[in-house]
């Protein structure tokens, strides 16, 4: 079961779809007749999933999308199936697009995709920010050794054992120690 809320600016297909997720065992924990209003209730609610519809007065579904997307995984329900706005939603971070009308047997497939998609990109995500952190700490520790090396006349290996060993001295990461090292001898 997940939570979720749903923006539509057309109250009775707020109300089918609510009772279409209901149906199939979801808990609406909100509803939003504009984009202002969805993105308040959004961060209020902190919900499992997010549904919009593209046509929103104050702030559309696509415009919505990007700025909660990162965060939850977004469906978009509309009546609207131009291809220019399937990319718009695509770019904006949408995991899932269902046309009006829509049947209760299309929502739990894409429901069970747009969350499975929105956690593989999340992980895939948060993969490539350690990767960067690793790749910066490396970078920084190389350029301490190499201010070591070239003030102490240290061998490379020797430059990263005394950075170790005032690591663990201090305990501090390793990245600090390098940090304070170019801040001295840079």
């Amino acid at each position: 079961m997940y939570r979720i809320v749903i923006a539509d600016d057309e109250p009775l297909i707020r109300v089918d779809l609510r009772e279409m997720l209901e149906d199939i065992g979801h808990r609406v924990v909100g509803e939003a007749g504009d984009g202002k209003e969805a993105y308040a209730l959004i961060d209020q609610m902190k919900p499992d999933i997010v549904m919009l519809d593209i046509k929103m007065p104050g702030m559309d579904g696509i415009e919505l999308a990007k700025k909660v997307a990162r965060r939850y995984p977004v469906i978009i329900v509309t009546a609207f199936c131009e291809k220019g706005l399937i990319e718009q939603a695509r770019d904006a971070g949408v995991m899932a697009y269902i046309t009006k009308p829509f049947l209760d047997r299309v929502l739990s497939p894409a429901i069970e995709l747009a969350v499975s998609h929105f956690l593989e990109k999340s992980s895939l995500t948060e993969k490539v920010y350690h990767l960067k952190e690793q790749l910066e700490t490396r970078k920084v520790i190389d350029r301490a050794k190499g201010l070591l090396i070239e003030h102490e006349k240290l061998t490379e290996a020797q430059a990263y054992r005394k950075m170790q060993t005032i690591s663990m001295d201090k305990n501090k990461p390793l990245k600090d120690v390098a940090e304070a090292i170019i801040l001295m001898l840079g």
